[in-house]
């Protein structure tokens, strides 16, 4: 996607990241945040997130973790938010019951009667 498009775009900024996220990776992700971050204005994207322009740099170079406040700041400043969808369904082994765990003296108890 051409950077030019997605200049003060939400629109546009939201279709390429969606794309993007539907893969579910994050050194693409990472990858995308930092083309469109470049394609805007950053010294304004800046200022419209409350954080500097180098942090902006720094946060999205894929370096270190970024924190999801960062991520979600530098979104409302792009004028787009994040949605959450579900997975396709996939078949998932049986969850452990739940409960408090046995006493000794109950496992003692349940032993003696499963040997009687």
């Amino acid at each position: 996607m051409p950077k030019d498009n997605l200049r003060d775009n939400p629109a546009a900024i939201a279709d390429y990241l969606t794309e993007i996220f539907e893969k579910n990776d994050l050194e693409g992700i990472l990858e995308a945040l930092k083309v469109v971050m470049r394609a805007q204005n950053v010294l304004a994207l800046a200022e419209s997130t409350g954080m500097r322009r180098d942090g902006l740099y720094k946060s999205f170079d894929g370096t270190k973790d970024t924190q999801l406040s960062r991520v979600l700041l530098l979104f409302k400043g792009l004028g787009v938010r994040i949605e959450v969808r579900a997975l396709p369904a996939q078949e998932r082994p049986p969850r452990p019951k739940l409960g408090r765990p046995l006493s000794m003296s109950s496992r003692r108890a349940r032993r003696a009667a499963e040997r009687a």
